[in-house]
């Protein structure tokens, strides 16, 4: 199942309309969160199956934003709405077992506000994976497109903050220490 959802989670950005520095760098956030998940969860005998699936496919929906199925079915819908419906799908085509699919739509749609202790996990893995990789090509992005530098660095810090905030679990602060520090070296470098 996992194997199937990583294929189906490459090929939907790979042959997307997205550019191919985002979504690689999409599929890379994506691998990179199920990797945290198992590194979260090692010590526990819990089954991660639909943990590692809601990883894989929490942001599915990227992938479809510029066509025609996105604008039609998922345009009101938010980003977790719109990643469950895009997983939900794919899940029952390729005959999921139903328990398990439920399962992975219900984190998917909860990873961002996470009330349960699974959802925890998968935002702790999605913003470890976000503080690993994701500040530099947000940062340059923006100031390849023009945009003040000092207000850059000022929502760069803002936004390492917020996500090492966001971590809850002991092994995830530590593990995110690390970025946080790095990337706040990084950005006092860049006010030069």
């Amino acid at each position: 199942m996992i194997q199937k959802a990583e294929e189906f989670m490459i090929e939907s950005f790979e042959y997307g309309n997205l550019p191919a520095v985002i979504a690689s760098g999409m599929i890379r956030h994506l691998i990179q969160t199920r990797e945290y998940i198992l590194q979260l969860t090692e010590d526990s005998r819990r089954d991660t199956t639909a943990l590692e699936l809601a990883a894989l496919l929490h942001g599915i929906e990227r992938a479809y934003r510029k066509t025609a199925r996105y604008k039609k079915e998922l345009m009101e819908k938010c980003h977790e709405e719109r990643s469950a419906v895009i997983a939900e799908k794919f899940m029952k085509k390729r005959k999921f077992p139903k328990s398990v699919t439920k399962k992975t739509i219900s984190l998917i749609e909860k990873h961002e506000e996470a009330p349960t202790k699974e959802s925890k996990i998968l935002r702790d893995a999605d913003n470890l994976s976000f503080l690993e990789n994701t500040l530099p090509i947000w940062f340059e992005t923006r100031l390849w497109m023009g945009e003040n530098r000092k207000e850059i660095i000022e929502d760069c810090r803002k936004r390492v903050d917020e996500k090492f905030g966001q971590i809850k679990s002991k092994k995830g602060k530590e593990i995110a220490k690390r970025f946080h520090k790095k990337w706040n070296t990084w950005l006092s470098q860049k006010e030069i």
